[in-house]
């Protein structure tokens, strides 16, 4: 039985432009057909054109147009598959056994990691040459102590000179004070 496009559009639950996208022009030429009612031309569709479509359609296949060989059985294409197949196989084949080796090659690296021994001998130009900058790094402390102690000492030294100038101006002051005292006592006698 012929339908219409909306009529099939409705009936699968697609849009009108999903099924005018699916019609090609081999599929046109085939299985559609032009009717004239009432001065009206509407385009209908054979109901092996309809099968066609539900089929698209209900299997899934929105993204392909439809084609001649679509429903012929290819064998080329089946051919493909099976090659394409193995060859999925064997590339799984291969990264399998590359897997196995890299696990190998590490397990060997962790043993050749564990069995060295430490080294815990330093040669001896090392030790003698460790010693030397160990000295001169006590060397250095006990200066930078020296150092220290001496600006310490200088400090201290330079505060009871500070206490002793003040305490000389002050006496100073007052000798000047006493002297200026007696003066004009002297001067108004």
């Amino acid at each position: 039985m012929s339908k219409t496009i909306k009529e099939i559009a409705d009936e699968l639950g697609v849009s009108k432009t999903a099924i005018r996208n699916k019609m090609t022009d081999d599929f046109r030429e085939k299985w559609v057909q032009t009717l004239t009612a009432n001065g009206v031309q509407t385009l209908v569709i054979t109901e092996e054109g309809v099968n066609a479509l539900k089929s698209i359609f209900r299997g899934g296949n929105h993204t392909e147009n439809f084609t001649e060989n679509q429903f012929a059985p290819n064998e080329d294409l089946k051919a493909e598959l099976k090659a394409k197949n193995e060859q999925i196989e064997s590339l799984q084949k291969l990264l399998d056994q590359s897997q196995q080796l890299l696990l190998s090659e590490q397990k060997k690296s962790q043993l050749l990691i564990e069995n060295q021994a430490p080294k815990t001998d330093v040669p001896h130009e090392w030790q003698a040459k460790r010693e030397v900058l160990e000295n001169q790094i006590s060397y250095y402390r006990n200066s930078a102590n020296n150092a220290n102690q001496r600006v310490r000492e200088y400090q201290d030294w330079a505060e009871r000179a500070e206490k002793g100038f003040w305490f000389a101006a002050i006496l100073a002051g007052i000798f000047l004070v006493l002297l200026l005292v007696l003066g004009w006592l002297y001067l108004t006698k």
